[in-house]
């Protein structure tokens, strides 16, 4: 391997390690006691220059609410983020409820809110450019379908968008995803049921402090088609057409992740193989969701 080789992958090697330097995400939690709380919050519309797609926000009896405008996150399209920055490795929990404006259930489809986990961009209104989404999520709510209540998992790379609808229930659910490396576990779990994984993603792109919190989007079909089409002009317009979804957040919370660099099933099995990291272990299917959980905790 010659010396400029050699430099290369010492500095990318570095710039991973930066990446993933940790302050101390548990300071990142809110619980929504307070409403001055708020502040404490960023949303990606005021970063980036777009305007706002939130109808209603605010900490009511110690709950977060949140009402979306007609919006959908998907390749390109924007809707309603709510995020603080964390830097390396989290295992971050939302305990929400979705439901309608007036009813158990949205009355809108593809009315869906959690957890998401975003690249910050490099651009802003003013200089947009195509392909330049990265993010992650796994929220619940209402898809195509109404009166069916899904968890939907997503995953947007350069913006090319994949997803994933899985059965759920009405009421109070539990959501978390845990990044170790370049790993995401993202979880779900029911009252009083244990923690169920939804899917775990190998994404060594998504480096550096990350936008972590809250997403909201509803009514994706009745959004006029001329917007649909050109997601610059989808962005920076408010469409007027209906919209039904009513999020409530009891809580969000941050914690370091666990610590398995000291795993015997790491050490042992891939301590020479090159490149070989924890996130390749956590997303090698070969390992079970079963042994992921355990390795992860409660």
């Amino acid at each position: 391997m010659n010396k400029q080789l050699i430099a290369a992958v010492f500095a990318t090697a570095m710039s991973f390690s930066s990446a993933l330097a940790q302050s101390n995400p548990v300071e990142l939690s809110d619980e929504f006691s307070d409403a001055a709380s708020l502040q404490n919050w960023k949303s990606f519309d005021r970063a980036e220059g777009f305007p706002s797609k939130v109808k209603d926000l605010k900490i009511v009896d110690g709950k977060l609410t949140l009402q979306p405008a007609a919006s959908g996150w998907y390749g390109d399209y924007q809707a309603p983020f709510l995020f603080k920055t964390v830097s390396g490795n989290f295992d971050v929990r939302a305990r929400i409820k979705v439901s309608g404006n007036a009813s158990e259930m949205p009355a809108a489809d593809w009315s869906l809110a959690g957890l998401m986990v975003r690249q910050p961009k490099r651009t802003t209104q003013e200089n947009w450019q195509p392909r330049q989404e990265n993010w992650l999520f796994i929220t619940t709510g209402i898809a195509h379908q109404l009166n069916l209540p899904v968890i939907e998992i997503k995953s947007t790379n350069n913006s090319l968008s994949n997803l994933k609808l899985r059965p759920a229930k009405t009421g109070w659910l539990e959501l978390r995803i845990v990044r170790i490396d370049a790993a995401f576990i993202l979880m779900s779990r029911f009252e009083n049921e244990a923690w169920q994984i939804q899917d775990r993603f190998y994404r060594p792109l998504l480096q550096g402090p990350l936008q972590v919190g809250i997403n909201a989007y509803s009514g994706w079909e009745g959004i006029p088609s001329d917007l649909k089409s050109n997601p610059k002009l989808f962005n920076e317009t408010v469409a007027n057409s209906a919209a039904d979804l009513r999020i409530e957040v009891d809580y969000i919370r941050f914690k370091q992740a666990v610590n398995l660099t000291a795993l015997p099933q790491y050490n042992k099995s891939y301590a020479n193989t090159l490149y070989y990291s924890l996130g390749n272990l956590l997303t090698d299917f070969s390992v079970s969701n079963q042994e992921v959980l355990k390795l992860l905790g409660d």
